[in-house]
This record gives structure tokens, C-alpha cells and sequence, in this order.
């Protein structure tokens, strides 16, 4: 059994990532959309790894793939 964090523990294991989950992305000023688009496909990401346990291991590869192939276009 894993044993929780306190609170103070937790915020310095994870302030780290949340701090660079909040700066800005290189392409940030760029007007042809892809900011919007790789900001969806992480969101969508998120939600399929989120549901991973609860679809088939097929859906789940094809939903990956589908997200890449936003990437490339």
C-alpha cells in the first residue's frame, strides 16, 4: 500500500511539472492554428489515457494514432 504525500510533499514533488505545464509554447505565436490543434490532440491524449481501462486495447492504439495523424497534417 502506497502511503499519501502530505500536502507540502506533494507540492514540491509536483510544482516542478505544473510550473512548465504553464509556460508559454514555442509556437504560441503562431497564427496558423497549430497551437489550437496540439493543445486538442494533449487534451484528447488526456482523455484516452483517462479511459484506457475501460475501452479495448484496438480503440485505444487507433485513438492514439488518430491524434498523431492531426500532428502531421
Amino acid at each position: 500500500m502506497q502511503q499519501l504525500l502530505d500536502f507540502p510533499e506533494h507540492v514540491e514533488r509536483t510544482e516542478p511539472n505544473r510550473q512548465r505545464q504553464l509556460e508559454p509554447l514555442a509556437f504560441d505565436v503562431d497564427d496558423s492554428g497549430l497551437e489550437w490543434t496540439v493543445r486538442d490532440v494533449i487534451e484528447e491524449l488526456e482523455l484516452l489515457v483517462e479511459g484506457k481501462a475501460t475501452i479495448n486495447h484496438e480503440d485505444f492504439v487507433e485513438g492514439i494514432r488518430e491524434q498523431a495523424r492531426r500532428l502531421i497534417k
